[in-house]
């Protein structure tokens, strides 16, 4: 009755919070690991004998299942907490440390579920499953205020002028369906056929408030505020296949491979009031002889691909009184496929998993991944590298002989440069909205602010801790 409780309480958590980063609100969160278990070890997975998920990795894991059926439920937490910071200058122009101005955390609902079927034929076993799983999400949400600071010295409460949101919404989800073969328990293969379909609707508002409309009737302009709205919508369609292999090379040691294409979707929609295929979202530029900016190609909101992905591990089991796992993987990353800006990349995971009395497994990793977006200096665009440690921890338990009930916790963070998503020269309008910005007394109104956006040379530091607890079910029959 204890473990119903626990089980009953961890679902009801994972299924209220999921949340990914602003940074991916356009380009995508790309979800590789579904498993509580695997992101337990790192998020490893290519040679498995564990969970139902971990086919999602390497579709050849499916012909490691014991029971002639069975299905498996998972749901998420994931809390993402983003901070962005600017650098501050003393009297004397000397850098004095960081000032964080906007701090967000969201919160989003995602699931997943997949059954299998095992068939034994002469030596082999045949493994189908049909699964449903979020494979890309474009869920964030961004907040901030915008302040005039000028009475702050005066012990006066610093009015707020405007309000900045971004707002993402959408997935794309994966239909999938697998089929694996396993030889006598020596060599695995597998295979998975998905169907990718979602959709995503991305919003960027400012809103002025009623103390810059008040602030502004004292001006020869007093109706020249006007909120700001742009409201992107798309829809993707795509197909997916993967193939992977396992191959036990002894009774303690076993290695895997397994593959994914690239996916080049199929996408529609619109961006305000523009057909996405008319809306360019960045150019890729180069300088020219004499230094100005040459567009080679552009990024189109139209295009959206997914990189080549090639993953290998290998399982050894060493010989312990206590069953122990040691897992390692290396993922190549082919970015290229997205952007000729972006270099391909190594991602590493390490998990082991040791078992203690009555069979309860204690398990932690680290894993090192590496992911890439697109800046702009000056009409030239660039790519910026960024990098994700994460490390991980978990257990899990029998529930009612035929129940297997794990928990997974990851923390990752990564810190990267960034311009100032809402330009500071759009409250300014070269002088046009003076008025909000003045310093104001009871005696009248004292001097008046000159507004620039903030380029590279005095760029945002954007710090993000992501905390990713998995919980999911099995069922054996």
């Amino acid at each position: 009755m204890r473990k119903i409780v626990i089980v009953t309480t961890l679902l009801l958590i994972t299924g209220s919070l999921l949340s990914y980063s602003i940074l991916e609100s356009v380009s995508g969160n790309y979800i590789k690991n579904l498993d509580a278990r695997s992101a337990a070890m790192g998020q490893t997975g290519v040679v498995s004998t564990g969970r139902l998920f971990d086919m999602f990795i390497n579709p050849a894991n499916l012909a490691s299942a014991k029971s002639i059926t069975g299905f498996q439920f998972g749901m998420n937490l994931v809390s993402d907490t983003e901070n962005r910071s600017l650098p501050m200058y003393n009297s004397f122009d000397a850098y004095s440390g960081e000032g964080t101005y906007v701090s967000n955390k969201n919160v989003f609902a995602d699931f997943s579920f997949a059954a299998y079927y095992k068939y034994k034929v002469m030596d082999f076993d045949l493994v189908a499953a049909l699964s449903y799983r979020p494979q890309i999400s474009f869920d964030a949400d961004y907040f901030e205020e915008v302040r005039n600071n000028d009475n702050s010295n005066n012990n006066d409460f610093p009015p707020i002028l405007a309000n900045n949101y971004i707002e993402s919404k959408g997935a794309v989800n994966a239909a999938a369906f697998s089929l694996a073969a396993d030889y006598r328990n020596f060599i695995k293969v597998g295979l998975e056929v998905a169907q990718l379909n979602g959709d995503s609707k991305w919003e960027r508002k400012i809103n002025w408030t009623e103390d810059a409309l008040e602030m502004m009737l004292t001006s020869s302009n007093p109706d020249s505020l006007g909120d700001y709205y742009s409201k992107l919508k798309r829809e993707f369609k795509g197909m997916q296949f993967k193939i992977g292999a396992n191959v036990t090379i002894n009774p303690r040691i076993a290695a895997g491979f397994s593959f994914v294409p690239k996916v080049d979707f199929d996408v529609t929609g619109t961006l305000d009031s523009l057909d996405i295929e008319d809306a360019v979202y960045m150019y890729y530029s180069k300088p020219d002889s004499l230094g100005n900016a040459v567009v080679v190609d552009s990024t189109m909101y139209a295009n959206f691909v997914t990189p080549t992905r090639m993953k290998a591990g290998i399982c050894f089991q060493p010989q312990n009184v206590m069953k122990t796992n040691f897992n390692c993987d290396v993922e190549f990353v082919k970015w290229s496929d997205v952007n000729d800006l972006y270099d391909d990349e190594y991602n590493f995971f390490v998990g082991i998993e040791h078992e203690l009395k009555h069979s309860i497994p204690i398990r932690i990793g680290f894993s090192y991944e590496t992911s890439y977006g697109l800046q702009n200096h000056n009409g030239f665009v660039f790519s910026d590298k960024i990098t994700k440690p994460s490390f991980t921890a978990g257990t899990g338990f029998k529930l009612l002989d035929r129940f297997t009930v794990d928990v997974g916790l990851q923390y990752s963070y990564r810190k990267y440069e960034a311009l100032d998503l809402f330009m500071d020269n759009f409250y300014w309008q070269d002088g046009e909205y003076e008025e909000i910005w003045n310093v104001y007394y009871e005696g009248g109104v004292i001097g008046s602010p000159i507004i620039q956006d903030r380029g590279w040379e005095n760029p945002d530091t954007v710090k993000e801790r992501f905390i990713n607890l998995k919980t999911s079910i099995s069922f054996n029959w």
